[in-house]
């Protein structure tokens, strides 16, 4: 230890001694552990964090395969109470379902993310208010629902100022009066990792929140259930046990427990490691994802350790007489190599420290960002133990390894030659080589960077051009759900036509609709199973098609082309024989050859009752730019009655006009009505590309300072060339080598190792950009033009760094140069 301490105190004096060469150190590992301890704190808070409960490793999650065959449905609350009274491996068994409500206090009225639950939820999670309580056996009785809550912490402190008096207090939530009977605490909210919980229900309010839900039948699947295990019971003991009574819940309800097979449901357990992400079917693209920003992390770390590794090996060859001299005192190779690694591991734990604060910054700034995705997004990274052991680890491993060749390299100086300053191009070129081969990984690894960025950039750009199916980009949108308000379906009709005709009367707004459904909505589409007249289902055909609601004048407002027949309009009202319309994928499918107008179709099963296909529309993107158009279905608003609905407006004028005039539209018919997701139209196109775009300015981004690292690279290999050949330069100049003979050696040497390592990026970037094939949008992963573009710019910035050191090399005095040996 004693030892060791002497290391870092002289490592300390030595690195005193060269500030220049400790600030560029430090700041290139500073950016390489920061952004790889950043990502690692995203990827530690998606999948490494438990859940936030006692005792983690007994929870589990179950889940009810869905209709259509994947195995990580929902359950019905029914479903759950059965499973609930009948397992012998559970300990308890909780069910909770998301349901947004709105909060009336203040003279305002504001959306929040709700939950309902069991009552015996916070017991299953172990999870104990700070006040008050949780919920009683008796306010679960789903014939009995009774009016309580229990508020996040974060909202009793915002909302209601932290004041413990609330306890029993009267609150309105949907435009209904409810008790407040406990706060959770700080932190706490909720299990489902990514969303922001404001407040907890019991599961029977699901029935006075939506009168027109059928909250206990078998059919509504909309609860997930979580369980903690029994002392001693396996997950493999309950996944046996679920396998019987999913068995038997398909003898004894066959109707709701038969899936589209003809097989039964399959109930599936999961150790709380694989929910900690959900949907579980959720947890391998999230792996994935975190994979590939690990490796692109990675690469920028190795780009900035070889540019120092480089910057290490200069430093030691200037060192030579100063190691010629402790080696002929008796110091060991074992003795220099300790003194160089602790030099290079202070380096490295000083740039770990700054890139922890990187980490801390970056992080902080992450959490605050809120998509408009229509429910609040929780993103949890915490600079933990964990975190802070990555960053120790990786700078110690860094520091090593960063150490080891140049000692190694510096601890074989010939004595006699470096005790007279000898030059060292003197003997063999070991280390110019050696720097070379660091200046080839750099650029390889940039290069490789820079293909990615580039072709998500090119993708993002395709994507851009891509026709959605609809010609509506100038415009605005807003949504409202009048079930938070407690509207009655009449009066939510009446506010529904009110609100729609005075938008179409105001100024500048050339068409306006509802829907409920915009297309390339982040949230997805809804799907309804369908049974078609005349058609046959095939054994395991799924039949279940995305569709959208929508008002009179929505294919209007949207500019989707009707291609045959016509639109949904005024006469497709409550009363009038039932209309749709669908696409044209839907036609081909079930009419091909055929005229699809006047056709029926039907949600409600084969006994009907059906309703007409009056038109066919264009087809368009529904759910991504990249697929290829599914059946769809357009239902009339006035036939189908829906609370949840958002109103679209085009105009040629101001977007953000159009924005204020929906708001104000809305808040004209209620001024108490909660709007979200009120944006324009091009904002919304936009938040679809926003995966490809995060993609292009991450890539971008680590890229661009991979670039300047493999740049700094060449700039030092070149200046170091001409430092170490002062004195063959001055002999060749005294020859009568011209200037532009100097330039052109010396720019030679500095191309040569980044058109190697352009040609080892390149074969590279040729396997590896393969696996990028699925995240990209109309652009081969070779594409041409990306490839082209990043070598140009990789050789015109290896060109303008090289340039400037040969060109110093040209004005070398020859009677100075031949005196310095």
């Amino acid at each position: 230890m004693t030892a060791l301490l002497s290391d870092l105190r002289y490592a300390w004096r030595t690195l005193l001694r060269t500030p220049g060469f400790v600030a560029v150190a430090v700041l290139s590992l500073a950016v390489g552990i920061g952004a790889n301890t950043t990502i690692f704190s995203v990827v530690s808070g998606l999948l490494f964090r438990p859940l936030p409960v006692a005792r983690p490793h007994e929870v589990v999650g179950l889940f009810t395969s869905d209709f259509s065959g994947p195995p990580f449905g929902a359950s019905a609350f029914a479903d759950y109470r059965d499973i609930a009274a009948q397992s012998t491996t559970l300990r308890g068994l909780a069910a909770h379902a998301l349901q947004p409500v709105s909060l009336s206090a203040g003279g305002t009225t504001e959306r929040l993310a709700a939950e309902l639950v069991s009552a015996n939820y916070f017991d299953v999670l172990e999870v104990r208010p700070v006040l008050g309580r949780g919920f009683l056996p008796d306010e679960g009785d789903p014939l009995h629902p009774v009016p309580v809550v229990v508020l996040s912490h974060a909202v009793w402190s915002g909302n209601f100022g932290a004041d413990r008096r609330i306890l029993g207090r009267s609150i309105t939530l949907s435009g209904r009066s409810v008790t407040v009977v406990g706060v959770m605490p700080p932190g706490f909210q909720g299990i489902l990792r990514g969303l922001r919980l404001d407040v907890w229900l019991p599961a029977p309010m699901q029935a006075v929140l939506d009168p027109a839900a059928e909250v206990w039948s078998r059919g509504n699947r909309s609860y997930l259930l979580t369980g903690r295990l029994k002392p001693g019971a396996t997950v493999a003991a309950a996944q046996a046990e679920m396998s019987v009574l999913a068995e038997r819940f398909h003898r004894v309800h066959p109707a709701e427990w038969t899936d589209v097979r003809g097989a039964g449901r399959r109930l599936t357990v999961l150790a709380e490691p694989q929910i900690r992400i959900s949907p579980p079917d959720a947890r391998g693209p999230a792996v994935a994802g975190s994979v590939l920003l690990m490796v692109v992390v990675g690469l920028v770390l190795l780009v900035a350790c070889a540019n120092l590794a480089g910057l290490l090996l200069a430093r030691a060859a200037s060192r030579r007489r100063e190691i010629a001299i402790r080696l002929a005192l008796g110091a060991t190779r074992v003795r220099l190599i300790r003194q160089f690694i602790s030099e290079s591991a202070l380096v490295s734990c000083i740039g770990g420290g700054l890139g922890l604060l990187f980490t801390a910054w970056a992080t902080r700034l992450l959490q605050r960002f809120q998509p408009p995705v229509g429910v609040p997004v929780r993103l949890e990274l915490p600079v933990d133990a964990r975190v802070l052991g990555f960053a120790l680890g990786i700078s110690l491993v860094t520091g090593v390894l960063l150490g080891l060749v140049p000692s190694l390299q510096a601890s074989r100086s010939s004595l006699v030659p470096a005790l007279k300053e000898e030059s060292s191009f003197s003997g063999r070129p070991t280390r110019t080589r050696l720097r070379e081969a660091f200046v080839i990984g750099q650029v390889a690894l940039s290069f490789l960077l820079l293909i990615a960025a580039g072709l998500f950039l090119r993708s993002l750009g395709k994507a851009n051009a891509i026709d959605p199916g609809f010609g509506a980009r100038q415009g605005a949108m807003a949504s409202v759900d009048l079930s938070l308000n407690g509207y009655p379906q009449e009066r939510g009709r009446l506010l529904q036509r009110s609100a729609l005709e005075r938008l179409r009367g105001t100024p500048g707004i050339e068409a306006a609709a509802w829907t409920t459904m915009v297309p390339l909505a982040l949230g997805g589409t809804s799907r309804r199973g369908m049974s078609i007249r005349g058609y046959t289902r095939q054994r395991g055909e799924d039949l279940e098609f995305p569709y959208a609601i929508v008002s009179d004048g929505y294919f209007e407002t949207m500019q989707v082309d009707i291609i045959r027949g016509r639109a949904l309009d005024e006469r497709d009202r409550v009363g009038a024989p039932g209309a749709v319309v669908v696409n044209q994928t839907f036609a081909r499918r079930f009419w091909p050859g055929a005229d699809p107008l006047g056709k029926d179709l039907s949600v409600r099963g084969p006994e009907g009752p059906f309703l007409t296909v009056v038109g066919v529309a264009r087809d368009g993107k529904y759910q991504t730019m990249g697929e290829d158009p599914p059946p769809f279905v357009y239902f009339p608003l006035e036939q189908d009655y829906r609370p949840t609905l958002t109103l679209v407006a085009r105009t040629q004028g101001d977007a953000g006009a159009a924005v204020r005039a929906v708001r104000a539209s809305l808040l004209a018919s209620d001024p108490d009505l909660p709007i979200f997701g009120a944006q324009t139209l091009g904002e919304h196109l936009a938040l679809t590309l926003l995966p490809q775009r995060v993609a292009a300015i991450v890539l971008g981004s680590f890229g661009g300072v991979a670039l300047l690292l493999a740049t700094m690279g060449v700039y030092g290999i070149v200046a170091f060339s001409v430092s170490q050949r002062v004195r063959e330069i001055g002999v060749r100049v005294a020859l009568g080598a011209a200037g532009g003979d100097v330039i052109r050696l010396m720019v030679i040497n500095g191309i040569r190792p980044v058109a190697i390592g352009v040609g080892v990026g390149f074969l590279a970037a040729l396997a590896a950009t393969r696996l990028l094939r699925s995240f990209l949008t109309g652009v081969s992963p070779t594409d041409p033009v990306t490839f082209a573009a990043v070598i140009l710019a990789f050789l015109s910035v290896a060109l303008c760094a090289a340039l400037l050191p040969a060109r110093r090399a040209a004005r070398i005095d020859p009677l100075i140069a031949l005196r310095a040996e």
